[in-house]
C-alpha cells in the first residue's frame, strides 16, 4: 500500500508534514520516549490514555482498545463521533482537536487513521509520538505494513499493543524488547500447533 506521504521504512512510516514542525523528536529518535525510559524528572507525563481506535478512510473500524470499561452503547456512539469528526477534517489541519472532556490526537498512515482519546492534562506531542511508535512496531513486525495485514492478523496487531501499552499507559519503549516477546510468542503458538497436531495413540 503506498502511503501518500513520503516513505520512511514502511508503508505507514510517513511524516505529516502538518504537525512536522511540532514534533521533533521523530527526527531525534524517539526523544520524548527515550526520556520516559531515563525516568527524568523533566521528562513529559503520559499517564492515561482512554481509548485508541484504528479506521480506515471509509469510516470501517479495524482496531479497538478501551482503557476504561465503557458499556457498549457508549463505546458505539464514540466510535460514530470520532469517524465523524476525524474524516471530516481536511488534509493539512490540526492533529489535535477537543472533545467533551477529552483531548483527541490522529494520524493518518497510509490508508488508515490512528485516533485516541487523552485526559485533559495529557502531552498531545508525546500521545503522537506513541502513535508513531505503534507504528513503527507493526511495520517491524509485519514488513511495510498494510491495512490487510491488521484486518487478517487482527490478534497479532492487539498482542503487539498489549506488550507496548497497559491500562493506558506506556510499559515498554524498547521495539527490541517488544519484538523479542513477540518472537517468542511465535515461537511457544508454532510448538503448541506443532505439538497439537501429532497423533494421539
Amino acid at each position: 500500500m503506498q502511503s501518500e506521504w513520503p516513505r520512511r521504512g514502511g508503508a505507514f512510516c510517513g511524516e505529516d508534514s502538518a504537525v512536522s514542525s511540532g514534533v521533533h523528536a521523530r527526527r531525534q529518535g524517539g526523544l520524548l520516549l527515550k526520556l520516559l525510559t531515563l525516568g527524568s524528572k523533566h521528562s513529559p507525563s503520559f499517564r492515561m490514555m482512554r481509548f485508541l481506535l484504528l479506521f480506515s478512510r471509509q469510516g470501517k473500524l479495524r482496531l479497538q482498545k478501551w482503557f476504561l470499561p465503557l458499556p457498549e452503547r457508549e463505546k458505539k456512539k464514540i466510535i460514530r463521533d470520532m469517524t465523524a469528526m476525524v474524516l471530516a477534517r481536511k488534509p493539512r489541519t490540526c492533529n489535535f482537536l477537543h472533545w467533551r472532556d477529552l483531548k483527541i490526537v490522529y494520524k493518518r498512515y497510509a490508508s488508515l487513521y490512528f485516533c485516541c482519546g487523552l485526559e485533559d492534562q495529557e502531552n498531545e506531542l508525546l500521545a503522537l509520538e506513541v502513535l508513531h511508535r505503534y507504528v513503527e512496531l507493526l511495520d517491524k513486525y509485519f514488513g511495510n505494513v498494510c491495512e490487510l495485514d491488521i484486518i487478517f492478523n487482527f490478534e497479532k496487531a492487539y498482542f503487539i499493543l498489549d506488550e507496548f501499552l497497559m491500562g493506558g499507559e506506556i510499559q515498554e519503549t524498547s521495539k527490541l524488547s517488544i519484538a523479542k516477546s513477540i518472537e517468542a510468542s511465535d515461537m511457544l503458538q508454532e510448538t503448541m500447533e506443532e505439538y497439537m497436531s501429532k497423533p494421539a495413540f
